[in-house]
């Protein structure tokens, strides 16, 4: 799915087109980092065809954040679920992580999944022992909420849900 460019402050959300695809896969070295990006569904070893199938790239708003020069800075996608847009997949350039371009990524989608999906409130899951996402995400007015009875893995995750402004 295509979509239009959203810029805020020169930082643009673009579709990722097959080169962004190809540079996330570099990002994800292990089968650890691609359980904890992917959910335990997601292949690995994967190739180009199973990356792009397992991300459903082609089925669900996916989107790559672009600092002012252009470089691929973080990755997330939004869908719907239970009447929110749900962020999933999201992940920040390995070598630019610290430096507040999740907390960036995360508002940015914000702000596109009430555009694009006309939600009032957006979802997402986090590793339990995820901290540096969880503190990110908590900082983006995400709260903890009951977990859905129909979502996997509620023992290692939490369920956090915020108001889209």
């Amino acid at each position: 799915m295509r979509v239009d460019p959203i810029v805020n402050d020169s930082w643009a959300l673009v579709t990722p087109d097959a080169a962004d695809i190809d540079e996330l896969m570099h990002w994800l070295p292990d089968a650890r980092s691609v359980d904890r990006w992917g959910g335990p569904r997601f292949r690995y070893p994967f190739t180009p065809e199973t990356f792009r199938d397992d991300c459903r790239i082609d089925d669900i708003l996916s989107f790559c954040l672009r600092r002012p020069d252009g470089a691929m800075a973080a990755f997330g996608q939004v869908y719907d679920r239970h009447d929110r847009a749900h962020l999933a997949r999201l992940i920040t350039h390995p070598k630019m992580r610290g430096q507040g371009i999740g907390k960036r990524l995360v508002a940015t989608l914000v702000g596109a999944a009430q555009q694009l999906c006309g939600h009032a409130e957006c979802s997402l899951f986090v590793y339990r022992d995820n901290e540096p996402a969880y503190r990110c995400y908590l900082s983006s007015g995400f709260e903890l909420q009951k977990y859905p009875p129909d979502a996997p893995m509620k023992d290692e995750c939490y369920f956090m849900t915020r108001a889209v402004d």
